[in-house]
């Protein structure tokens, strides 16, 4: 079963995705949790759900660190760091091995969309049978189970903010 998770932005679907985590066994998967630096959104980090481990992924073009990676810039805002994606490569990679029975992946977009970001990743775990959740942006949900043949799915509104 693939359990999209949407709403506007600033609504708690990562919050959500993280608590539904801890209620599962034999599950694996990442969250992209946001940066703030004194109340200022700079950007994002992956965080391994299983073992909590993090790893940079998402700059504002403003406030890109030294020996930043850059794999790919979406728009003129974004910068996305390219041990991101082998991190979460990682993370997919060994829960398919284990053989997890659930997979948590936060968030797919535009990217994915252009058969870039975590497109493959989607791909094997949808391949896999298993179950996924998943982070979607509300406008995109339709272009996404589309593009990943995506039939069967339930969705998630979180409710908190």
């Amino acid at each position: 079963m693939v359990t999209i998770v949407t709403g506007p932005i600033n609504t708690g679907k990562t919050t959500w995705l993280i608590n539904d985590f801890k209620s599962k066994e034999n599950a694996d998967g990442f969250a992209c949790r946001k940066i703030r630096i004194n109340d200022e959104h700079i950007g994002y980090e992956l965080v391994h759900l299983a073992t909590g481990e993090t790893c940079q992924f998402i700059r504002k073009i403003t406030h890109i660190p030294e020996n930043w990676n850059e794999a790919f810039r979406l728009g003129m805002h974004y910068s996305f760091n390219k041990e991101g994606f082998a991190f979460a490569e990682k993370i997919a990679n060994e829960a398919l091995a284990k053989n997890i029975k659930c997979f948590y992946l936060d968030e797919v977009a535009h990217l994915e969309l252009k058969g870039q970001g975590f497109a493959d990743i989607l791909r094997r775990i949808l391949a896999a049978k298993i179950d996924l959740v998943l982070v979607v942006r509300e406008a995109l949900i339709e272009k996404i189970c589309e593009a990943f043949g995506i039939k069967d799915y339930k969705i998630v509104k979180p409710e908190f903010s």
